[in-house]
């Protein structure tokens, strides 16, 4: 890691001047205070149709009230009970009429949309339909007639009508369930405060859930697919444990009715943090092996302290963004701190530090206040931020400070000053020099960041190793020998086997039998990444490596032992045949692959290996599952037919990451004349958005 240089150079800081944002709401005449949301959802039209009532007051006389509402068939709108006229222009419901201060009124708007983003159908791997929303960046406005502009906050209440034997879950308290008809019921949900529209969501789906009860009296609802229940416990590990810690530390009561965690297939992202309704990936369903390398923790914590930092209190602008970002990034640490130890916690923030410095020296580094920040900038530079803040202040004047933060400005939106002028006061410091350095600096402050990390003694003894990279094995031999000693450090043991670099030197087959001893699973995990060709000496401990209980670990050793020792291949495939892996079915797909590429083993079976390999690709599996198989049938020059349809699809996906993947994947194989022919031959069959698509590189 090139942070280890901070040691040795200090850091100059550039300065730009962040400009002071203003809390702007797009109609600063009117306040729109709560709605009434009754839609019905239909799957096979994905549509969307129903009605929203709002409240709303008039602060200023004005002549020009608007609602978003992206792309829909506006049937009527009335207003104060009378049907009127409207203005509307695909993106917009305008309404023309002389608003007097201080009067209140309700409109109503009657509506139909076809989504083409934010409200997504997707069917899960049942074949069962799953419905869901992703407001955030998309807006909400795309399926409800609501408000893109963050400042305007409401109260919603969402009715929402489906069919009987589905789950519907949305923010808010469930107040009942109406029987419609046989077939279809209304679910009736109640919020008590107002909040952003991009932050109203719902789900739609086959679930079961298990429901626990805070210490302060808090509804815990988890819902996980009835075929999951054995991985519910190791999905949703230490759920409540975050709860009550995330609670306590930022010093604030929970500020909603109950809170709700949702997974669902092909996420657009890791979670979303819908007020007191997060919907995650469901490939964060992991079973009790798979928890180790890739848990929920992060992500649930994340979305939790979401509830507070964005939902609670929303920023009024982009370049406030860290306000949501960094604080939920820095309280998701030190969540994963209370479970998985200190040394996790300072290991993270120096990785974090490590990349931030290595960023800031790009072209696209930003300051923190800067609208066009990356990810990177607004989530762990927003949470060293505030880590540094914390170190400045102290830790009482740090937890007051965000305590009467909250309490300030809940409900309400906020900007960097505001926060700022809240930790002044209760710590008496001016924070002027703190500003510039950790918020208004283009260049992230290492040195500084450096200083807080070295107060540890980890921290400290993995700097001291990682200075010995650039010598030679002689001259570092002892250090480590003894940073392999037991009881080993995860982190140091880590960095000894990567600086082994792979050789197979007498001296280092020394050190790697060592490592091999430590029994440590991230020790070892490293080893089966990095030790690629595998010595003779090493083998009877490197298959050991397919024991271990990580997927992670697994993998690789199976790859590197299938090529170093091409007269065992059959027995270890023997040996892992009933694995799966991850979610996305690592082990197995990586199986499958190797049995096909293995010669005399099984071969009566290829075909129908080759044919389950080929089923992970479609459209039944979730993108990650999807992805991994098509990497392979790239590898091995197998894409059929079907698997050119599969891709095809998967080019038009909705998952941005994804479908840019199988595109990548269609260029590369449309330089291949025979892939272009295959593909006009399949012309016909495929659907007019895929045949959009292919239309400029292929012609039928």
């Amino acid at each position: 890691m090139k942070f280890i240089h901070l040691i040795l150079i200090t850091l100059l800081s550039t300065t730009i001047t962040a400009q002071k944002a203003k809390n702007v709401k797009e109609q600063p005449y009117v306040d729109f205070i709560t709605a009434n949301v009754g839609i019905e959802v239909i799957p096979s039209d994905k549509k969307v149709k129903g009605t929203v009532a709002y409240t709303f007051k008039v602060l200023q006389p004005t002549d020009t009230i608007f609602v978003d509402a992206q792309k829909m068939k506006i049937n009527k709108v009335i207003l104060d009970g009378s049907e009127i006229d409207f203005l509307y222009d695909n993106s917009k419901v305008k309404i023309n009429k002389n608003f007097k201060n201080g009067t209140n009124h309700k409109l109503l708007i009657d509506y139909e949309a076809t989504p083409k983003k934010a409200l997504y159908f997707v069917k899960d791997e049942q074949g069962d339909d799953q419905i869901w929303t992703q407001g955030q960046g998309k807006y909400t406005s795309n399926w409800l007639p609501s408000f893109d502009d963050m400042n305007e906050k409401v109260i919603f209440d969402l009715s929402i009508s489906h069919a009987n034997n589905f789950e519907v879950i949305a923010n808010g308290k469930l107040d009942k369930v109406v029987k419609v008809n046989d077939s279809i019921q209304k679910w009736h949900y109640d919020m008590q405060d107002p909040m952003s529209s991009y932050l109203v969501a719902f789900v739609i789906g086959k679930y079961d859930k298990v429901v626990e009860v805070s210490a302060k009296g808090t509804s815990l609802e988890m819902y996980y697919y009835p075929r999951d229940k054995e991985k519910f416990e190791s999905t949703y590990k230490h759920n409540k444990k975050i709860f009550e810690f995330l609670e306590n530390e930022i010093g604030f009561d929970y500020p909603w009715q109950n809170y709700k965690q949702i997974p669902v297939k092909d996420f657009l992202y890791a979670g979303m943090e819908n007020t007191g309704t997060t919907i995650f990936s469901d490939t964060f369903i992991v079973d009790e092996e798979g928890f180790i390398d890739q848990n929920y923790i992060n992500v649930n914590a994340h979305e939790l302290a979401h509830q507070w930092f964005g939902d609670l209190v929303t920023e009024t602008e982009g370049k406030h963004h860290w306000l949501q970002e960094g604080f939920a990034t820095y309280y998701a640490l030190l969540a994963e701190k209370e479970i998985f130890g200190e040394d996790y916690f300072l290991f993270k923030l120096y990785e974090n530090a490590d990349q931030l410095t290595e960023f800031s020296k790009t072209e696209k580094a930003t300051s923190l206040l800067d609208a066009k920040a990356s990810s990177l900038t607004f989530y762990q530079r927003g949470a060293w931020a505030l880590h540094a803040l914390r170190s400045i202040i102290g830790d009482a004047s740090f937890k007051i400070t965000v305590h009467n933060y909250l309490e300030k400005y809940k409900f309400k939106n906020v900007n960097t000053d505001n926060f700022l002028a809240v930790a002044s006061s209760v710590s008496g410091k001016d924070l002027t020099a703190y500003k510039k350095l950790w918020l208004e600096n283009v260049k992230f402050p290492g040195k500084e960041a450096l200083d807080i990390l070295t107060a540890s003694n980890f921290i400290k003894g993995y700097l001291n190793l990682a200075k010995e990279r650039t010598q030679p094995i002689a001259g570092k031999w002892r250090e480590l020998a003894k940073a392999l000693d037991f009881p080993v450090n995860d982190y140091i043991g880590q960095e000894a086997v990567y600086q082994l670099g792979g050789s197979t030197d007498p001296e280092v087959i020394a050190l790697y039998d060592k490592a091999f001893e430590t029994n440590n699973i991230f020790v070892r995990q490293a080893i089966a990444n990095t030790l690629s060709t595998i010595p003779k000496d090493l083998q009877k401990q490197y298959e050991t490596l397919l024991e271990d209980a990580s997927y992670a670990t697994i993998e690789p050793a199976m790859y590197h032992l299938w090529s170093n020792f091409p007269k065992k291949r059959g027995e270890y495939l023997e040996r892992t045949k009933d694995m799966i892996g991850f979610s996305d079915k690592n082990i197995r797909t990586l199986w499958l692959v190797l049995a096909l590429s293995t010669e005399g083993y099984q071969t009566d079976n290829h075909q129908k290996f080759y044919q389950e390999l080929l089923e992970y690709a479609s459209p039944k599996y979730g993108f990650n599952t999807r992805q991994n198989a098509f990497t392979y049938l790239e590898s091995l020059s197998a894409f059929s037919d079907q698997s050119l349809q599969y891709l095809a699809e998967g080019a038009t996906h909705h998952n941005w990451r994804f479908r840019n993947f199988c595109r990548k994947i269609v260029d590369s194989l449309l330089k291949d004349e025979k892939y272009k022919k295959k593909y006009v031959a399949l012309w016909d069959s495929l659907p007019k958005n895929q045949q959009d698509f292919l239309k400029n590189k292929i012609t039928p």
